[in-house]
C-alpha cells in the first residue's frame, strides 16, 4: 500500500514538473532600463564605499526615483540583497573582512506606472559587477 501510493505521488509530482511555459519568465514587456556606469570601489578599514553613475535618461513608463539593487557575494555566496531608494549613486558596505572575495552586482530598479495586471510594476536594468 505505502510503495502504490509512492508510486502515485512520484507521478504526479513528474508530470506537474515536467510541462510550464516560460514565455512569463523570458519575456518581459516594455523599454529596458540602461544599466549603471563606472561602478567602482574604494576600502577603508572595514568599509567598503561603492559609487556609480545613474543612466541619464529612462523609460517613459519609469516612475523617479529609480533605486539601486546590491547584490552582495563573500566567496560565492550571496549574503546580502540591498535596495537603496531615491537615486543614489553610492553606498557603503561594512563589514569588509580582507581574507574575503567579494562580488557585487548593481541594478537600476524602477517602478513602472501600469495599471495591467499582468505586468510587472517592477523593472531592473542588467548588472554591473565589481570583484574585490
Amino acid at each position: 500500500m505505502k510503495k502504490s501510493l509512492s508510486l502515485i505521488i512520484c507521478g504526479l509530482l513528474l508530470i506537474m514538473s515536467g510541462c510550464y511555459d516560460r514565455d512569463i519568465i523570458d519575456v518581459k514587456p516594455g523599454e529596458p532600463i540602461a544599466p549603471v556606469t563606472n561602478l567602482a570601489y574604494s576600502i577603508n578599514g572595514t568599509d567598503v564605499l561603492l559609487s556609480w553613475n545613474l543612466p541619464t535618461s529612462y523609460p517613459s513608463d519609469i516612475i523617479q526615483p529609480v533605486s539601486v539593487v546590491v547584490y552582495v557575494y563573500r566567496n560565492g555566496t550571496l549574503i546580502n540583497t540591498i535596495t537603496v531608494a531615491d537615486a543614489p549613486t553610492a553606498y557603503t558596505l561594512t563589514s569588509y573582512n580582507a581574507a574575503n572575495t567579494y562580488r557585487v552586482i548593481a541594478k537600476v530598479q524602477g517602478a513602472v506606472d501600469t495599471d495591467d495586471i499582468n505586468m510587472s510594476k517592477i523593472r531592473l536594468s542588467p548588472g554591473v559587477t565589481v570583484v574585490f
